[in-house]
């Protein structure tokens, strides 16, 4: 009887390796339904929020998500893929409206052989986020302003039109819509920042503390040519007959006369040669400063309060096993993340900055990843205007209501 039994067993190879191989997936299933079950309990947490009612008058919150490319990388796929997995979820959760920017500024060197991501750009669109913001409050009390804010809207307006013409000019007629060139509805309010990594965490500091202490001056940008404008422009140049006539004048000295050439057109104007130049537009440049006003206690108002939420990007083969760790124990990352995710969805969790310090260590631990190894690392700059006027979201601590019911160990 055990004889027969024994023959219709696996041999020793063939059970090593299908226990290897259940032992393996079992391990993995484990970790994905774990990772689940802890993703749900954030999101449960976060409907909280979006059971919470609001009145007829009062403005749903709306918070700007900020993604750049993370250290070591050349895209951003490896932030989107972070923001989707992890706080997404929890933003949809708690009925919280967000914005997300994505920043993707890349060059190649002289040689064109090696590319590498350009920095700064986040800290641009912050700052001038915050300086425009600023410029529409102080239009509300000046009709002066107001006259200057209609002409700047109209000059954007035309510009995107000649832009869109070119783009027909340029297709035959026939252009695709680009969602890059679409833009949503103004926020009536301040959008409350979001910044995944540490990389962009800087970036957005420094453009709120540009954008807080910075000049409000504003130069409204020429138009932009028309292909159509250009082409006439060269004709008209090209059918123009041109003369040339010389003229010598006897100087003083015997025997010595000096020569000059003058080039005369069509219509009679002497001009210089060898070409003639379209004179340029002059730049006209608005002068908010005149009208803004140093705050006498030194607070600044309405500067948007700021969430970090860390990205531990790993990169290179020396980060391989702690990627194969991730991979089959990733109830972890969830934890870490969506918790952090959870303190944006409740604007209680906001709490006044304690020091520039403690904004300039904000996420320093990511610095020590392979990622960072050789990259150059942009200054925290902070004014301490700015750090007694920020508001962050902390993020480091789990300070979100619970479930009814629940209790703190859960």
């Amino acid at each position: 009887m055990l004889t027969k039994i024994r023959k219709h067993l696996p041999g020793r190879n063939a059970s090593i390796f299908w226990g290897a191989v259940l032992g393996t997936v079992g391990f993995y299933q484990y970790n994905k339904h774990e990772s689940k079950k802890r993703l749900e309990y954030y999101c449960k947490r976060a409907e909280l929020m979006a059971n919470e009612p609001i009145g007829a008058l009062e403005t749903p919150r709306k918070v700007h998500v900020y993604i750049a490319v993370p250290m070591g990388e050349l895209g951003t796929r490896k932030a989107r893929l972070h923001w989707e997995k992890y706080i997404l979820p929890v933003f949809v959760a708690g009925a919280l409206d967000y914005e997300v920017t994505l920043v993707n500024d890349t060059e190649t060197d002289d040689k064109g052989e090696n590319e590498r991501a350009v920095r700064g750009g986040v800290h641009n669109k912050v700052a001038e986020e915050i300086r425009e913001h600023r410029r529409k409050e102080l239009e509300e009390d000046n009709e002066e302003l107001k006259q200057w804010r209609v002409a700047i809207e109209e000059r954007k307006k035309d510009n995107e039109e000649r832009i869109r013409k070119n783009k027909l000019g340029a297709s035959g007629g026939s252009v695709e819509f680009d969602l890059s060139n679409w833009k949503p509805e103004p926020y009536p309010g301040v959008m409350d920042v979001v910044a995944i990594g540490r990389e962009t965490w800087i970036e957005v500091i420094n453009g709120i503390n540009d954008g807080a202490v910075a000049s409000l001056n504003y130069t409204i940008p020429p138009l932009v040519p028309l292909d159509s404008e250009q082409q006439e422009l060269k004709e008209s140049m090209a059918e123009r007959k041109i003369s040339t006539t010389t003229e010598s004048s006897p100087s003083e000295e015997e025997g010595d006369k000096k020569t000059s050439v003058h080039v005369t057109d069509t219509i009679g104007a002497v001009v210089d040669e060898p070409a003639i130049k379209v004179p340029e537009a002059t730049p006209v440049a608005v002068d908010y400063d005149r009208y803004a006003s140093k705050p006498s206690s030194g607070v600044l108002n309405n500067l948007p309060a700021v969430a970090y939420i860390s990205h531990v990007n790993l990169t290179g083969w020396s980060c391989m096993p702690q990627r194969i760790w991730n991979f089959f124990h990733n109830q972890q990352n969830v934890d870490e993340y969506a918790r952090q995710a959870l303190q944006v969805v409740f604007e209680s969790t906001q709490r006044a900055a304690r020091s520039a310090e403690e904004i300039v260590e904000m996420g320093k631990a990511e610095e020590e990843t392979k990622g960072w190894e050789g990259q150059e690392h942009i200054p925290v700059v902070v004014s301490p205007s700015v750090v007694e006027s920020l508001r962050i979201y902390d993020t480091q601590h789990d300070n979100a209501p619970l479930i009814p019911g629940e209790k703190e160990s859960e």
